[in-house]
């Protein structure tokens, strides 16, 4: 999976996932034909949120797989959404299934790249092992 998010979208984005981490500590990145599903669901599993972004929220989005990718340590890159809003334009994500990896990388106005590739679960594997 691949995307790109510029502009405002960055910010749209990064709410969302702000959102999210006032219901869970960890979010899932679902990559699907009809968009990017991210969804958090508390510790009690009493609350679940879901935002769906359509391909066209994105200036180029591609799925080609179908898993679910659980990620705690995604939350603290849009902690500060404030920040995002004034250093960042442009946010890539793509997830690497083969090498257990999911990257932003942040283009910030300045010039600065700032890639992060925080590991991920693959969360159906993860239920097998239960």
């Amino acid at each position: 999976m691949r995307c790109i998010i510029e502009g405002n979208g960055v910010k749209v984005f990064g709410r969302a996932v702000h959102a999210l981490s006032r219901i869970g500590d960890e979010i899932w990145l679902e990559p699907l034909q009809k968009g990017l599903a991210v969804r958090s669901v508390n510790t009690a599993h009493s609350a679940y949120a879901c935002f769906l972004f359509s391909p066209l929220f994105f200036k180029h989005y591609t799925s080609n797989l179908d898993e679910l990718e659980e990620n705690k340590s995604v939350l603290p890159l849009f902690r500060s959404v404030a920040t995002i809003e004034r250093s960042v334009y442009r946010c890539e994500i793509s997830i690497n299934v083969l090498n257990n990896r999911v990257m932003f990388q942040f283009n910030c106005k300045h010039g600065k790249l700032a890639p992060h590739e925080p590991a991920f679960l693959n969360f159906r594997a993860a239920l097998l092992k239960l």
